[in-house]
């Protein structure tokens, strides 16, 4: 996870030196990553004072105030409340409502864990992909399919339709998807759906949009591989193309705001921190 730009003046912002420990009830020893979330705890969970944490703990990306510029080991990362030492400081990279992100559809996570997709299929010179689900009819419609592994290795399709049910319609399949096959599925660029990896270093593939919580504002989707410098996804460039070695990512806003059933991330900087 990267920060692009700020929309209000221009660069992004610069890190700032804050107390973090990445677990909430005991001294961290869980490796945090750079480009990982960073949240405040809930103002009224005080047990060992008050200092920055991990944005994937319990509630995920309540209080988002920023991302992580720099790794925290796991080792010597004390509570405010130790007897033994200071609490550790890192750089964080500050969000706000105008600030501009950039995610990965990452392969796997910081950690290594796999972050692609199985379980659909798809007939050569046929036209539609069949996932296992998709959630909400139409919900993909502008996203796009990438095939990672299997004989399509390399393909990708721009999506135009999607009953709901698990059929997505795209352009023509040169070659067949089995059910083994691992996949990206790349949100349209707009999108407010999407899932965060385990790291919160960026997304997991999802083609089910109820699996997606903690929602984004998207802007635009990007492209990059060997021989294509990184640009925006665009159906008449880049639509039915066999391409290795591609990545994927999404430009995005957080609103600052939550709603009632929490879908939404929410800033503590514009929203306040909030309470159990």
């Amino acid at each position: 996870m990267i920060i692009v730009k700020d929309l209000i003046g221009g660069n992004k912002p610069e890190p700032i030196l804050i107390h973090y420990n990445g677990t909430l009830d005991a001294d961290s020893v869980t490796l945090r990553y750079a480009g990982s979330f960073v949240k405040l705890m809930d103002i009224d969970d005080v047990d060992n004072g008050w200092f920055f944490t991990f944005g994937g703990l319990v509630t995920a990306l309540e209080n988002t105030v920023g991302i992580l510029a720099e790794e925290q080991e796991i080792t010597l990362n004390y509570l405010p409340n130790s007897a033994t030492a200071g609490m550790s400081t890192r750089l964080m990279y500050p969000i706000f409502p105008s600030t501009v992100l950039r995610a990965e559809y990452t392969r796997t996570d910081a950690a290594g864990t796999a972050n692609t997709d199985t379980g659909a299929s798809a007939s050569a010179a046929g036209t539609t992909f069949t996932a296992a689900a998709t959630g909400t009819a139409d919900y993909t419609i502008g996203g796009w399919i990438y095939m990672v592994t299997g004989a399509a290795a390399g393909e990708l399709h721009y999506v135009t339709d999607d009953n709901g049910s698990g059929a997505v319609t795209t352009s023509a399949w040169t070659n067949a998807v089995v059910a083994a096959d691992t996949f990206l599925f790349i949100w349209p660029s707009c999108s407010n759906h999407v899932r965060w990896n385990a790291t919160y270093t960026g997304f997991i593939s999802e083609i089910d949009s109820s699996a997606c919580v903690k929602n984004i504002q998207g802007i635009m989707t990007h492209i990059q591989s060997p021989g294509i410098p990184l640009q925006p996804l665009d159906k008449d460039l880049h639509d039915g193309l066999v391409i290795s070695n591609a990545r994927f990512f999404h430009d995005f806003i957080f609103c600052g705001a939550t709603d009632a059933a929490s879908t939404l991330v929410s800033l503590a900087w514009t929203r306040g921190q909030a309470a159990a």
